[in-house]
């Protein structure tokens, strides 16, 4: 079970970190609630998320909440 858990979030990251990727092409910077409204999730399931992966290494957030994927995220 605890194996399932980390693969269903190993592919939910990848979805994140995909979306991210995605949206940064799109519009040239990203941000929690710009993934929220791509992916209709809600803001605070998006906010653990990102929290999760940047204590991860995957991304950095700037002062007003940009979001960067790291060359880890990449």
């Amino acid at each position: 079970t605890k194996e399932v858990s980390s693969v269903i979030i190993k592919e939910s990251a990848e979805n994140y970190l995909e979306t991210i990727l995605i949206l940064h092409q799109r519009n040239g910077s990203v941000r929690s609630i710009d993934i929220a409204n791509e992916l209709d999730f809600s803001k605070p399931s998006v906010s653990v998320a990102m929290k999760n992966l940047r204590e991860n290494g995957y991304l950095v957030m700037d002062g007003n909440g940009a979001i960067t994927l790291t060359e880890k995220g990449m």
